[in-house]
Formats: C-alpha cells, structure tokens, sequence
C-alpha cells in the first residue's frame, strides 16, 4: 500500500512540472545544434552573432529551469493540501493506512521533486556558463577541443576552490566536498518540504484553523523555520564537529586548529554539526505533522 501511495503522490507532483522538463529539454536540443555551426568562418562578426544568439538560448535555459523550481514549490505545496486537507482529503484520510505512511509518502515524492528542480537549475546556470566559455575562446574541433574543454573545467573548479579557501585544490577532494555539500542541501530540501507541511497541517488545526489563511501558513513555516535554525545554531557553536577531507580518508574531529592546518594542506573541512540536529529535529517535526493529522485536524 505504500508503494501505491509513493507512486500516486510522484504521479501527483510531476504532472505540474513535466512540461517545463519538455522545454528545457527543447531548449537544450537548440544550443546542440548552435554548437555544431562553425561560426569562426564568418569572421569577428559571425563569432558576436554566435555569442549572442547563445547567450539568448543560455538566458531561456537558466529561466525556464527557475520557473521548474518556482512551479515545483506551488505544487509541492497545493498538492498537498489539496489531497490532504480539502474535498479530497475526507476520501484520503479514510484509506486503511496509517497518517504517518500517508505523510511519508508525500514527504518522499514533494521532496524529490523539490531536489530535481533544483539541482537541475544548478546544472543548467553551471553548464550554460561552458557553453559561453567555449564559444568566447573559438575552441576548435579534435583532441585540442577535449583537451580545452578539460582545463576549463579544471580551472573553473580550480577558482572555485581557491574561493573556498582551498589552497592546492585536489580534484578528489573537490569532488568529495561538493559530495558532502549536495547531501547537505538534500537534507534541508527534506526539512523544507517538512517545514511546509507542517505549517499547512496546523493552519487546520483547532484552534489555527481561524488563522489558517495564507499569511497565516507563511508565518507558522517561518515561525518553525526560525525555531529549528535558531536551536541548530545555538547546538552548533556548542559542540562543533568537523570532517576533514583528505584525498583517500575521512576524519572527524573538534579541533579547530587540526581544521585550519587541513585547509593550508589543500585539504577540506566541512561542520557537519548544524545539518546533523536539523535532520534530528526533522524526525522530531515529522512525528509532530503525523500526530496532529491522526489528533487534531479539522477536513474542509
């Protein structure tokens, strides 16, 4: 039965959003064929008129992916009420499964859909700014084409890491990182869509249930928005444990000072403190969001 649940609730979410997949995909199809056109033959100012009409199709493709991430977020967030909490949900609340499956599973399939958007705004804002770097530097086809292409992203991480603090940026340990960077921001994705559920789930509760307009809604997300980040900052500076990331090892540690020495290495440091209480709280908030939906929820 939770199976069926997972794949309604993917189903739900994902007939919002699919047609901004179709376009990016159209979009992205588009900059392949700019890319196949030899502009260098009509001179300085075919080179411009390439940029140009590339630089349009960069523009649409980072816009289109922003309107997926915006679009994402309403459905996250109407689907659920509305299934929940409106006409619908005097049918969804009857069905012989637990509030707490029926959570999960709308938990699982918003946050997903959340982290997609997301991450794929990333990749096109990252990979249209190569797709501009290699027209502006005329790179020209065969071996010298991949080899270009290889340093440029080696010196774009290479910056990037500088940026960060990095000193003799290794591409493991970058890639290490930015590992432990994206299952962090998979994490407070999860809380995210947590946090909203929850705030919708009290503005139907006695006696939030007069203030459970929309300004009310936002102001219990912010409201626990604030308590779990203020409590996870008070934890953090409390007790601070980092993971130093070398190029073959993990390592913890509460040493600030074996932190900066990992960092004058070339290595990396990541507190790993703060994402740790927020995903404890989530578990907290979830058994919170269940129980109110089995106790104290009042259906439209």
């Amino acid at each position: 039965m939770l199976g069926k649940l997972i794949k309604n609730s993917f189903k739900a979410n994902a007939s919002s959003v699919y047609n901004v997949y179709i376009a990016m995909g159209i979009v992205g199809v588009i900059m392949l064929i700019l890319m196949l056109v030899d502009w260098t033959k009509w001179g300085d100012r075919g080179i411009g008129l390439g940029m140009a009409i590339k630089s349009i199709c960069a523009i649409a493709l980072c816009l289109t992916a922003f309107i997926g991430v915006i679009l994402t977020f309403v459905s996250v967030f109407t689907e659920f009420e509305r299934s929940m909490y409106a006409k619908e949900g005097h049918l969804t609340l009857t069905l012989p499964v637990k509030s707490s499956s029926l959570l999960f599973a709308k938990w699982l399939s918003g946050s997903f859909w959340v982290i997609l958007s997301y991450t794929a705004l990333c990749m096109c804002a990252f990979l249209s700014t190569l797709y501009l770097m290699r027209h502006s530097l005329s790179i020209v086809e065969g071996d010298e084409m991949y080899y270009s292409m290889y340093e440029l992203i080696r010196e774009l991480f290479t910056e990037l890491s500088s940026a960060a603090g990095i000193n003799t940026p290794s591409l493991t340990v970058i890639f290490n990182l930015g590992s432990l960077y994206a299952i962090d921001g998979g994490v407070r994705a999860f809380v995210f869509v947590l946090m909203v559920y929850f705030a919708v789930t009290l503005s139907h509760c006695r006696p939030f249930i007069k203030r459970g307009n929309k300004l009310g809604k936002v102001l219990y997300f912010f409201g626990i928005f604030f308590i779990i980040q203020t409590f996870a900052g008070i934890v953090t500076k409390l007790i601070k444990i980092y993971l130093v990331i070398s190029e073959d090892a993990f390592t913890f540690t509460i040493s600030e000072r074996e932190v900066e020495a990992a960092w004058n290495m070339g290595y990396g440091a990541y507190s790993i403190t703060n994402v740790y209480v927020v995903a404890v709280l989530s578990v907290v908030l979830f058994l919170l969001t269940a129980f109110l939906i089995d106790r104290k929820v009042n259906v439209d």
